[in-house]
This record gives C-alpha cells, sequence and structure tokens, in this order.
C-alpha cells in the first residue's frame, strides 16, 4: 500500500502508465502542431487523413481562432504541459545531479501532476464545447488528447483525493515563489510579455491575423461609407483605380467598402468593371460558381440604376443583403431610400445598353487576363485579390508619385 504523506509516490506500475500516456500526448501534439502549421502557412496543402467532412474535419478546425490560446496554438500548449509531466516524472533524478538548486521545491511531483492534468482536462472540455456547438467541426486527434488527459489525471490522483493534490500543488507553489521571488517575479513578467507579443502578432497564425486586418470591413453589416451617387472620389484625381468585382464575391464587399473608405480620406477616383461569375451572361466562366447564381441579374440592376444617378448605392445594397430573387432586389432597393423610379429601373435592367455593358465589362475583365474577382487596377498596375487598408493607401501614395513625377 502506498503511503498516506504528502509526499505519494508513484507505484513503478503507474509510473510507466503515465510516462506511456504522456509520450502518446506528446505524439498526438506533435501531428496537430503540423496540422496547425501546415494549414495556416500554406495556401495549398494535403488535406490531414482526420479530415473526411463537414464535421469530422482536423484542418478546419486548426484554422479557426479556437485553435489558438493566447497567440500560441492549443496543440503547442499541450506539448508543453506533456514535456512538464515527463520532467515532473523524472525530477527526483534530476534532484540528485542537481542538488541545491530550484529543482528541490518539486517536492510532490504526482500531486503536481494530477492537479495540472485535471486543469488541462477541465479546459479541454471547454474545447470540446466550443468545437461541437460553435466551430461545428470536430478535431479527433484533439479528443484523443483530451481522453489522454483524463487518463492521466485519475492515475496521478493520490491515495486521498484531487483536492488534497490541489491543496498540496498550491501550497508547494507558493512556498517556492516566495523562495526565489526574484527570479518568480521576472520569468512571469518575461511569460506574460511573450504572451502578450504572440497575442498582438499572432505570428503562428497568419491566415488570422489577415482576418484580423481586414476585421472592420469583413464585420460591417452595412456599408457605412456608402454614397448613393455615380461618382465615387473625385474625378480629377491623379489617381484613378478599376475595381473589377461580382456583387456575390465576399471579398468584393470587402473592397467595396474600403474603396468607399478610401475615396473619403484620400483624393481618389473609382470605378466598378462588372465580371459576373455567372455562366448567364458571362460566356468566360466554365461554370456558375455556387453563390453567384443572381450575379448577371445584380449587374443588370445596378447598371440599371446607374442611368439614374444612383450606381454606387445600389452596387453597396446588392453587396450587404444578397436579395435571392428580383421581387426581394426591388423590395431592398425600397428599404435603402435610394430614390429610385422602379419602374424605369425594371425596364433599363433588361435594356440592349446595360446587356452590352455588361458584356464589354466582361471583355475587358478578360482581356486583362483575370479569371476571378476582386482585381484592383490602380493606375494601369493591376493588383489580385484585395489587400490591407494601409496597404491600399501606400499603393495609392506610390501611383500619385509617380503621376507627379510625369
Amino acid at each position: 500500500m502506498e503511503e498516506q504523506n504528502s509526499n505519494v509516490k508513484f507505484s513503478r506500475g503507474r509510473f510507466f502508465f503515465v510516462l506511456i500516456l504522456v509520450l502518446i500526448g506528446i505524439g498526438l501534439c506533435s501531428d496537430l502542431a503540423y496540422i496547425h502549421f501546415k494549414t495556416n502557412f500554406h495556401e495549398a496543402f494535403v488535406p490531414s487523413f482526420c479530415s473526411v467532412s463537414s464535421l469530422i474535419d482536423c484542418d478546419g478546425v486548426a484554422t479557426t481562432k479556437y485553435s489558438l490560446s493566447f497567440g500560441v496554438p492549443n496543440a503547442l500548449w499541450g506539448m508543453f504541459l506533456y514535456c512538464i509531466y515527463l520532467m515532473l516524472l523524472f525530477v527526483d533524478k534530476i534532484q540528485e545531479k542537481f542538488k541545491n538548486t530550484i529543482f528541490d521545491v518539486f517536492e510532490n511531483p504526482r500531486s503536481y501532476i494530477a492537479t495540472l492534468s485535471l486543469l488541462q482536462f477541465a479546459l479541454s472540455m471547454i474545447l470540446a464545447f466550443i468545437s461541437i456547438h460553435i466551430i461545428h467541426k470536430i478535431c479527433v486527434l484533439c479528443f484523443a488528447t483530451y481522453f489522454v488527459d483524463l487518463l492521466i489525471a485519475i492515475t496521478s490522483c493520490s491515495t486521498k483525493t484531487f483536492i488534497h493534490d490541489i491543496k498540496i500543488t498550491i501550497q508547494d507553489f507558493i512556498k517556492g515563489a516566495k523562495k526565489y521571488f526574484i527570479l518568480f517575479i521576472v520569468l512571469l513578467i518575461a511569460f506574460i510579455s511573450t504572451l502578450y507579443y504572440l497575442n498582438d502578432s499572432l505570428i503562428f497564425s497568419p491566415k488570422l491575423k489577415k482576418q484580423k486586418v481586414y476585421e472592420e470591413f469583413y464585420q460591417s453589416k452595412k456599408n457605412k461609407f456608402a454614397i448613393k451617387g455615380n461618382v465615387l472620389g473625385n474625378e480629377k484625381a491623379l489617381v484613378k483605380i478599376k475595381i473589377y468585382s461580382d456583387y456575390n464575391c465576399p471579398f468584393c464587399r470587402v473592397a467595396n467598402i474600403m474603396l468607399h473608405k478610401l475615396a473619403r480620406e484620400v483624393d481618389v477616383y473609382i470605378e466598378e468593371v462588372n465580371y459576373p461569375l455567372d455562366t448567364a451572361c458571362n460566356k468566360f466562366v466554365g461554370r456558375t460558381l455556387g453563390g453567384h447564381e443572381t450575379s448577371c441579374v445584380y449587374a443588370q440592376y445596378a447598371l440599371a440604376a446607374q442611368k439614374q444617378g444612383k450606381f454606387w448605392g445600389a452596387a453597396s445594397v446588392l453587396f450587404d443583403t444578397h436579395p435571392t430573387t428580383r421581387e426581394e432586389l426591388i423590395e431592398q432597393f425600397k428599404k435603402a431610400h435610394l430614390g429610385l423610379d422602379f419602374d424605369k429601373l425594371m425596364s433599363d435592367a433588361n435594356s440592349p445598353s446595360v446587356l452590352q455593358k455588361i458584356q464589354a465589362d466582361i471583355d475587358e475583365t478578360k482581356s486583362r487576363g483575370l479569371d476571378g474577382t476582386p482585381a484592383l487596377d490602380i493606375n494601369g498596375v493591376l493588383y489580385m485579390g484585395i489587400m490591407p487598408y494601409d496597404e491600399l493607401k501606400e499603393h495609392v501614395e506610390l501611383a500619385r508619385k509617380r503621376e507627379m513625377k510625369k
């Protein structure tokens, strides 16, 4: 029977069982770390074996903000804790080799492992809840680590209770912090500073960092910078921007809001060129992309609104509301109070001039070698996709300086 004092040792069998569990945990976290870095640092990657459906999707979980805690991938947190357990399992050997050092504060390693693994399992249950009820995706490798955490906690629990182990751990922590107070404070400051930097910089998740940069525009339910007229910016500006766009493209919507904001802050003139990714009007598209079935209709009504001097107002309504029928489209235009003559609007939407303009826009887009949206032409220099707002302003300023040198 094991001792009943505070320093309860592992039996030989429990020691090796916990060791095996810790090594399994390190292996699982290594694989999870690989998945995290693969999915977050590479645009094109081979799907993981545990990404088999919309529900069972390790890759999908790894790309969400919940895959990080304080800017650090949860996989690395797990690996860190398992390495702590590994150190605690062999701390007596370490103490023999490094006598009268900081390692002497680890008087009850079994209690520490029990306490930390119990805390790790509790946090794992929070992540499991998020995975099932918020992300709606399950990472089977993550759930495997949760099971490992529970087994480590149960196996490490002393002959008394978890409460006893938690109490011993807290007491020893306070005693150790007092004994090495200055070192403790230095390490605490360094730890908090590092976490602050990692959480702010998001260096472990460039995709999330990119989303954060666009957060102001992605999360906006309505274009608060929208104008209603046909002219966006200053027609006499040195810098002119063309945006090649599809009203059903989410990135085009972000670009639309950015450009409206830009026109308020910078001397620039902006035009839109329609490139609907819809076979109903675009002969260059092999098939209509999912969600783009109304793109040609949207383009027709935006250009019909242009005939009444309300192009940009109509464009913003289409980007923001995505009506599914012509009737719903008209209703959204009415709610926006654009001041349109709707009989004329419906007539113009199917007029030869509007249909010809759409085809001219499509031909122009294709002549630039473009197959998708959005794309920006800034004084003749073409940029595919969207860019951070500050970067957009920098490109505009460079274009202005080039024009002034001519």
